[in-house]
Protein backbone atom coordinates (compact mmCIF):
# COMPACT_ATOMS: atom_id res chain seq x y z
CA UNK A 1 0.00 0.00 0.00
CA UNK A 2 1.60 3.47 -0.84
CA UNK A 3 1.84 6.27 1.90
CA UNK A 4 -0.63 9.03 1.27
CA UNK A 5 1.39 12.35 0.79
CA UNK A 6 -1.17 15.24 1.03
CA UNK A 7 1.52 17.23 0.02
CA UNK A 8 1.92 15.91 -3.58
CA UNK A 9 -2.46 15.49 -4.00
CA UNK A 10 -2.04 18.77 -6.39
CA UNK A 11 1.18 17.23 -8.27
CA UNK A 12 1.05 15.11 -11.02
CA UNK A 13 4.11 13.57 -12.44
CA UNK A 14 4.72 12.67 -15.97
CA UNK A 15 7.14 10.79 -18.47
CA UNK A 16 8.29 13.38 -21.09
CA UNK A 17 8.58 13.00 -24.69
CA UNK A 18 12.16 13.52 -24.15
CA UNK A 19 13.64 10.24 -23.06
CA UNK A 20 14.33 10.15 -19.11
CA UNK A 21 12.66 13.05 -18.06
CA UNK A 22 9.72 13.23 -15.64
CA UNK A 23 7.35 16.57 -15.87
CA UNK A 24 6.01 17.28 -12.61
CA UNK A 25 2.37 19.17 -12.80
CA UNK A 26 0.26 21.42 -10.84
CA UNK A 27 -3.48 21.47 -10.86
CA UNK A 28 -3.39 23.64 -13.81
CA UNK A 29 -1.32 21.57 -16.14
CA UNK A 30 1.71 23.75 -15.57
CA UNK A 31 5.05 22.24 -15.65
CA UNK A 32 6.58 23.32 -12.25
CA UNK A 33 9.54 21.18 -12.61
CA UNK A 34 11.59 18.37 -15.34
CA UNK A 35 13.47 15.27 -13.01
CA UNK A 36 16.03 13.56 -14.99
CA UNK A 37 15.95 9.89 -14.62
CA UNK A 38 19.76 9.85 -15.91
CA UNK A 39 20.62 12.14 -13.24
CA UNK A 40 18.30 12.68 -10.59
CA UNK A 41 19.12 16.46 -10.55
CA UNK A 42 15.58 18.29 -10.77
CA UNK A 43 15.19 21.40 -12.69
CA UNK A 44 12.56 23.74 -10.95
CA UNK A 45 10.73 25.86 -13.53
CA UNK A 46 8.70 27.47 -11.16
CA UNK A 47 7.98 28.56 -7.52
CA UNK A 48 7.22 25.88 -4.68
CA UNK A 49 7.22 26.18 -1.40
CA UNK A 50 10.05 24.47 0.24
CA UNK A 51 8.40 21.68 2.27
CA UNK A 52 6.55 20.77 -1.06
CA UNK A 53 9.10 20.54 -3.04
CA UNK A 54 11.48 18.11 -0.71
CA UNK A 55 8.52 16.09 -0.55
CA UNK A 56 8.22 16.29 -4.41
CA UNK A 57 12.08 15.72 -5.01
CA UNK A 58 12.07 12.70 -2.55
CA UNK A 59 9.04 11.11 -3.84
CA UNK A 60 10.68 11.25 -7.44
CA UNK A 61 13.99 9.91 -6.22
CA UNK A 62 12.07 6.89 -4.47
CA UNK A 63 9.93 5.98 -7.52
CA UNK A 64 11.95 7.46 -10.09
CA UNK A 65 15.52 6.33 -9.00
CA UNK A 66 18.72 7.54 -11.39
CA UNK A 67 20.20 5.10 -13.84
CA UNK A 68 23.57 5.48 -14.91
CA UNK A 69 24.30 5.24 -18.46
CA UNK A 70 26.14 2.29 -19.46
CA UNK A 71 28.70 3.05 -22.15
CA UNK A 72 30.71 1.21 -25.00
CA UNK A 73 33.35 -0.37 -24.54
Amino acid sequence: MHEHHPALSSFRFKRAKTDGLIEVLNEGSYVMAEYSEHTGVVKWQRIVAAPQREKIERWLDEHYPAQRRRTSR
